[in-house]
């Protein structure tokens, strides 16, 4: 898998990955089956128990994403959003 990509830190990341997903499988390979919904919907830190956005482009609703364009929308139109208590 990390033979095709070219830019150097990817390759090292995309290998950490790989070698921490064989770690995990190793010492259980019913993981996928086994692991409980993270609590914040991040299947990165569901499967791997790391959060890294950076891979996270695969998932379309990824929460921590939508918030940061959320955050960002507010930011670019001015918007303050109150808590009423």
């Amino acid at each position: 898998m990390s033979w095709g990509v070219e830019h150097q830190q990817k390759r090292k990341d995309i290998l950490e990955l790989m070698d921490i997903a064989s770690r995990i499988m190793k010492a259980n390979p019913n993981h996928v089956n086994e692991v409980s919904r993270s609590h914040n919907d991040c299947w990165m830190e569901q499967i791997y128990s790391i959060q890294r956005c950076n891979f996270c482009d695969l998932s379309p609703d990824c929460p921590t994403r939508e918030e940061q364009e959320w955050q960002e929308y507010l930011t670019k139109n001015n918007i303050i959003v109150e808590k009423n208590s």
